[in-house]
């Protein structure tokens, strides 16, 4: 591990790329410092200048990626890959490592979570070697309905694939530190028993023929620690989900192909969908606790990118797995739930100021963290550059001076000034939609590639409606993650939720307009700044401030199902996936859409609550579950819950106080007991309903 410290970060891939990034910031950078030069310099235009070049190198560097990856692909030129190592192996034959497949999840759908178990359960068996691994469902879920439905679901498909031993059900009684700390406490139990640990989020789903390729690279390489797939966004429902999908289905190539040439064995982690060698991240990938409160200090929020450093640190390598087709998770349906996650990742990301300076660290993991700080941080930077360039524009509209140029650099084209200030912002603008383009270009040039997404023409038509809702979302970003960089720094943090997986029927417009109005005011007063300055600043600010007076509007639009489903029947931002979809993705919705056979219906307002009292199969699992996690010390329910919750209901009882029954083993059976020989005419109606109900079924059964 010595020796892997004292490699050179700077090798020919990362010259050539890192030479290319500062040519590419250098063009746009000097045209302006010429362009300001010219209209004599000053303190102000100094600011306004050194804001640029900052910008201007953050998208250079993105620009760089699709750049370089563009080249790669071309020319068919594959540099570093992991895969490389697995090529030509016989898989038949592999012995393979034992195996975690570890699914945290905090009060999400069950029935979805089960569903992509049960499909990569059944894709693993297909591959002959399902007997290396086993999956573990952390729960850290706080709803007592889910807790119910969970164990429901594990043990159901326990049963039907006869996978007990193979597939486990744990829920934490202490939700400490989050998700970092569901995984430490599974690492700190179970660790020991396996040489890697696949993570995976709670909408991950991978192909067996992934997970048993990854265990192999894993053992063909001792050096390595943490293998991170490249998922790809399925699912999607909404406008949005379909746009976002197939943005990251089609540019994520050119993109991924850059990244891994000069990242190589210096890669990041994600968080999920990559496989890790369990024993490097025990001894080494403890989280330490940032000076200060939170959120900007205290516990780490982001650990994904401070574990991938950490391992580095350790001498052990990172590396992306990108063509690895069979690693999927579901996006955000709305713009909503994508802030929702962005102030999240905003807060995690922002806390990495403090280690990005730290001692012992990689060159390539400070990259990672400095490109992580900026994806956020940017965004106030551009609104901050773009309230001083209104400040230029005002005090040069207040001085009602004539600008005489002065002779520049570029004096030597015979460009005007505001030839110069077009080419400045032309240069600008293609630097921004360099990426898009040059994706483009690659589908066309590379051969079958765009059939997948529905031929060249629809293909140039899903990048057009991609590139046409970035425009009109970026405004909004800039302002919501500007106001999240700023909450983070004044000390605001954000609480622990659920994501919302699926798009329903989208926001009503009442729900944008609440979430929005904000932004719609922001706009408005943008509008009407810029037209005190002048005409010109008020049509060249229109992109910005027209955006974000349209927010609700673009807000409640893209949150809609039904028009995702009219462009997907047009051909329309369409993926691969979608037109031939992995047997491990048609199996998942196949069971996600599955209606639960429930022998009996329950009406009440706590169903799952319900079921663990009256359903005997049920019952029976919550009893056992409420044994093995059984507490010396726990609080017994008072027995006068018994009567109240049979006469008056479950919804007359809090949250607390049902929990407190769910964990008393001895309290469930005499509920039990006493829901089916207490007189029908004696209990709530609720309960009723559901005796009821299972007469019916009886009768009908006989």
């Amino acid at each position: 591990m010595d020796l892997l410290r004292k490699e050179r970060f700077l090798n020919p891939n990362r010259i050539v790329f890192f030479s290319l990034a500062l040519l590419l910031t250098s063009l746009p950078v000097i045209l302006f410092v010429d362009l300001m030069y010219r209209t004599e310099y000053e303190f102000d235009k100094f600011i306004f200048t050194l804001f640029y070049s900052v910008l201007m190198a953050n998208v250079a560097w993105g620009a760089t990626h699709a750049v370089m990856g563009f080249i790669l692909r071309c020319f068919n030129v594959s540099s570093g890959r992991i895969e490389a190592t697995i090529d030509g192996v016989d898989f038949q034959t592999e012995i393979l490592a034992t195996t975690a497949i570890t699914l945290p999840v905090y009060n999400e759908d069950p029935k979805r979570v089960f569903a992509g178990v049960r499909s990569m359960a059944e894709s693993l068996a297909k591959t002959g070697k399902s007997e290396y691994f086993d999956f573990f469902i952390l729960s850290d879920s706080t709803n007592s309905e889910r807790w119910v439905e969970e164990e429901e679901a594990w043990a159901t498909l326990c049963r039907d694939l006869d996978a007990y031993g193979h597939i486990h059900y744990r829920r934490r009684l202490i939700n400490k530190d989050r998700k970092a700390g569901n995984l430490h406490d599974f690492c700190e139990n179970w660790g020991a028993l396996y040489r890697y640990m696949v993570t995976l989020d709670a909408d991950s789903i991978m192909s067996g023929e992934d997970l048993v390729k990854l265990t192999v690279m894993m053992e063909r390489n001792p050096k390595v620690g943490i293998i991170q797939t490249a998922p790809r966004i399925v699912f999607g429902e909404s406008l949005w989900g379909r746009v976002q999908q197939f943005a990251n289905r089609f540019y994520g190539p050119v993109f991924l192909a850059g990244l891994n040439f000069w990242q190589q064995g210096d890669g990041n982690y994600w968080g999920h969908n990559a496989i890790i060698r369990l024993t490097a991240f025990m001894d080494y990938c403890a989280l330490p606790d940032l000076p200060g409160k939170e959120p900007f200090g205290g516990k780490i929020l982001s650990h994904d990118f401070v574990e991938a450093a950490l391992m580095r640190k350790a001498g052990y390598e990172v590396w992306l797995a990108r063509e690895l087709g069979g690693s999927y998770e579901e996006g955000p349906q709305d713009l909503v739930e994508h802030l929702t996650r962005d102030r999240r990742w905003c807060q995690g990301n922002m806390q990495h100021i403090w280690l990005l300076f730290s001692k012992g660290l990689m060159p390539g993991s400070r990259a990672h963290l400095a490109n992580g700080i900026m994806s956020y941080g940017a965004s106030l930077l551009w609104l901050i550059y773009l309230i001083l360039g209104g400040i230029l524009a005002y005090n040069q509209e207040r001085s009602q001076l004539t600008i005489f140029p002065r002779n520049g650099f570029f004096n030597v084209f015979d460009l005007s000034l505001g030839a110069q200030a077009q080419l400045v912002a032309g240069i600008t603008l293609l630097m921004l939609f360099l990426g898009k383009f040059l994706a483009l270009f690659d589908g066309i040039l590379t051969r079958n590639l765009c059939r997948g997404f529905g031929g060249i023409k629809k293909t140039f038509y899903g990048v057009c409606i991609e590139s046409l809702v970035s425009i009109f979302v970026a405004p909004i970003f800039m302002i919501y993650h500007s106001r999240f960089v700023v909450s983070t720094a004044m000390g605001k943090g954000i609480g622990w939720k659920t994501q919302k997986r699926g798009a329903g029927d989208g926001l009503s417009f009442a729900a944008s307009i609440r979430q929005h109005w904000g932004i719609f005011l922001i706009g408005t007063m943008a509008a009407w700044a810029a037209s005190q300055i002048n005409a010109y600043f008020f049509w060249w600010l229109a992109p910005v401030w027209l955006s974000l007076f349209l927010a609700p509007l673009t807000s409640y639009w893209l949150s809609k199902p039904t028009l995702g489903k009219k462009l997907l029947f047009q051909g329309l931002l369409v993926i691969p996936e979608e037109l031939n979809t992995d047997p491990v993705l048609k199996s998942c919705q196949i069971y996600d859409h599955l209606q639960t056979p429930h022998f009996y219906r329950i009406n009440g307002e706590h169903p799952f609550f319900m079921r663990a009292i009256a359903d005997p199969y049920v019952n029976a699992i919550r009893i056992h579950m409420a044994k093995e996690t059984d507490q010396p010390d726990r609080e017994k329910p008072p027995l006068y819950l018994r009567y109240r919750l049979l006469h008056d209901g479950a919804a007359v009882l809090s949250d607390q106080e049902r929990k407190c029954i769910l964990r008393d083993p001895d309290m469930l059976q005499l509920l039990y007991q006493d829901l089916w020989t207490e007189i029908p005419d004696q209990l709530h109606v609720s309960w009723k309903a559901m005796i009821n109900s299972y007469a019916a079924a009886m009768h009908l059964q006989n």
